[in-house]
């Protein structure tokens, strides 16, 4: 086995429980399915990341409902949270009545603890609507920084 490979490859698995609700039959799109009244918010099952050279490619898959919705963001490895934080936000835009842009994604350090903190905008109203996340870091970074996405957007979506 490369060591060095394996450094450079990331995989996340969010829990370590059966994912009960997937059953492999969800063909409907998303977006055409709105959220009613008390659904369930989409759990993250896995971040997968992979570096190659200065490129860094990030792979988020959620659950819900069944469903399961997968976002996907390549850029440069300069960049890596923001990346992690696109392909969250690639996964559940699709369960969102407007476009959410990410505005910014970044690790900081407050308290005494390394918190990962997201800043997205809708566009759809006017002026846009800012929504913000955060995830205190308790074992790796992507994780935190999945869990801000969907801790910003959870808000929007529990309307």
């Amino acid at each position: 086995m490369d060591e060095h490979k394996d450094s450079r490859d990331h995989l996340r698995l969010a829990s370590s429980r059966p994912l009960l609700l997937i059953d492999g039959s969800g063909y409907s799109d998303p977006a055409e399915e709105p959220l009613a009244f008390g659904t369930p918010r989409p759990a993250l099952t896995s971040i997968a990341v992979k570096l190659d050279g200065d490129r860094v490619e990030a792979t988020a898959t959620l659950a819900l409902n069944g469903r399961v919705l997968t976002g996907q963001s390549i850029g440069d490895a300069a960049d890596r949270t923001s990346i992690i934080a696109s392909a969250t936000l690639g996964a559940v835009s699709g369960l969102l009545d407007s476009e959410a842009v990410l505005e910014t994604a970044e690790v900081i350090e407050i308290g005494g603890r390394d918190v990962s903190l997201t800043i997205l905008r809708l566009d759809s109203e006017d002026p846009a609507e800012i929504l913000v996340g955060s995830a205190i870091i308790r074992g790796d970074v992507e994780d935190a920084t999945a869990r801000s996405v969907l801790s910003a957007l959870n808000r929007r979506l529990s309307r």
